[in-house]
């Protein structure tokens, strides 16, 4: 029972956080999952499968009455699956830490490069965009989708970035598009980690519940506080997750 109720708590508080900035709930939820004394597979395992559930909430409270590019979206996704496969094999077989480190210094690099661009995010460019600019997007969804399927954290940060230069999106618009991009990533990785025997039902349960309540309530509040507190936050969470991952805390 008090298993229970620790992760029901985490998962709605990180979710919550994780929602309104894209900064990623498993820096917070992957760390009490293993020291609840899970396997890393395990842990990670409960994470996609309980974030499957919040995403799709979540993207339609960023997205709604906005026009959606369905061709991004979809053939983003769909990109993403390659990568998605390949960072389950990579989750089950390989040392997390250097990964984590990478993404770290990119994550804190985005941070400050977005603090000093103030309006970079702030409103939806109605410029037209190159065929090409719009193209040189979708290479990146298999890194994307890799990263997703191992830790996640931060993931939307670097799809913000992207999507603001190849489409001119704004941060109410990102983080919709990868709330939406990942779910498919998400399914993908928790079918593959169930199907290999890594999971718990006894605890996915209340992370499920926990993440879907705090999903909601998230993005539907940054939603209405808009894009300039969404950059706040995503600064804010960003830096702390980024700084998180170098050091190894």
């Amino acid at each position: 029972m008090f298993e229970i109720l620790i992760i029901l708590i985490t998962t709605f508080i990180s979710t919550i956080l994780s929602s309104m900035s894209g900064g990623g709930a498993s820096i917070i939820n992957l760390p009490v999952f293993l020291a609840l004394g899970l396997p890393f597979p395990v842990a990670t395992s409960i994470q996609k499968i309980s974030a499957t559930f919040w995403v799709v909430p979540a993207a339609y409270n960023f997205l709604r009455g906005r026009k959606v590019d369905w061709t991004f979206l979809i053939v983003f996704s769909l990109i993403g699956l390659i990568g998605a496969y390949i960072g389950v094999i990579v989750a089950i077989n390989v040392n997390q830490r250097y990964l984590e480190m990478g993404i770290g210094w990119v994550i804190v690099f985005l941070v400050i490069y977005t603090y000093f661009q103030k309006k970079l995010g702030l409103k939806e460019e109605g410029k037209k965009y190159s065929l090409y600019r719009k193209i040189i997007a979708y290479p990146f969804a298999i890194l994307l989708g890799f990263y997703e399927s191992i830790f996640g954290a931060g993931n939307a940060i670097l799809l913000s970035i992207i999507s603001f230069y190849t489409r001119g999106f704004d941060f109410i618009d990102a983080l919709g598009y990868y709330y939406a991009v990942v779910f498919l990533w998400l399914l993908l990785a928790s079918i593959l980690f169930i199907h290999g025997g890594y999971y718990n039902l006894y605890l996915t349960i209340p992370a499920v519940i926990g993440s879907s309540a705090g999903g909601y309530i998230g993005s539907k509040y940054a939603r209405y506080r808009g894009n300039k507190f969404i950059k706040l936050m995503f600064m804010v969470i960003g830096g702390v997750l980024g700084v998180k991952l170098i050091i190894g805390l």
